[in-house]
């Protein structure tokens, strides 16, 4: 029964992902994922994954492509990536307490029965539209949103300061008055002060 349920729920969370567009970049779904493209290139992806365990969903994200992640991949800090893949911004939903993508303390969702399916189905539509889409897109293009997500979890970032970096070069108008200096503030940002400050200083 419970590989009948998955499947319903599988099939009605498909059916939400193929719903959600976002301007400027393509994206398209599959099984238990959501690819972004920028002219015609995977860029970044959303996938659920399914803990064989609990039964219950996390979500993962990743951004592998881009105007910011090609700046970046042309500099090479002292210091270790944050991440243990190329990607410049990674991320799980699994264990964070946020509750933007569930409503417990784990970051999962439990598989839902047949009847529940489609419900639980748009309430992820929902968070990723809310949330973690717009996120995925301002790690490929700058936003106004771009450095705040940053400046909230920089450790999801392969390196904080060049992505800051990159992300202002790319587009000057995202920087707001008062918003370099709260990033050269933070230490989960900076991690090298003599690399990562004189980075941030020819950024502003």
């Amino acid at each position: 029964m419970s590989k009948e349920n998955r499947a319903i729920f599988e099939r009605a969370l498909l059916d939400e992902l193929k719903q959600i567009t976002f301007a400027g970049l393509t994206l398209s779904a599959s099984k238990n994922a959501l690819k972004f493209r920028l002219n015609k290139q995977l860029v970044a992806e959303l996938d659920f994954q399914h803990l064989a365990k609990s039964g219950a969903y996390v979500l993962l994200g990743r951004v592998i492509g881009g105007p910011i992640f090609e700046r970046a991949s042309g500099i090479t800090p002292p210091y270790r990536s944050n991440l243990a893949s190329d990607a410049c911004f990674s991320f799980t939903t699994s264990g964070r307490q946020d509750k933007k993508f569930s409503q417990n303390v784990y970051g999962s969702i439990d598989m839902p029965k047949p009847d529940a399916a489609q419900a639980v189905s748009k309430h992820i539509r929902q968070a990723l539209e809310a949330y973690y889409v717009p996120m995925i897109a301002g790690c490929i293009i700058p936003s106004d949103r771009t450095i705040d997500d940053v400046l909230h979890a920089p450790t999801d970032y392969a390196y904080p300061a060049v992505f800051v970096h990159c992300a202002i070069a790319c587009n000057p108008a995202i920087l707001r008055p008062g918003q370099l200096e709260q990033v050269k503030a933070k230490k989960h940002i900076v991690k090298n002060k003599a690399f990562d400050l004189d980075l941030l200083a020819r950024a502003g």
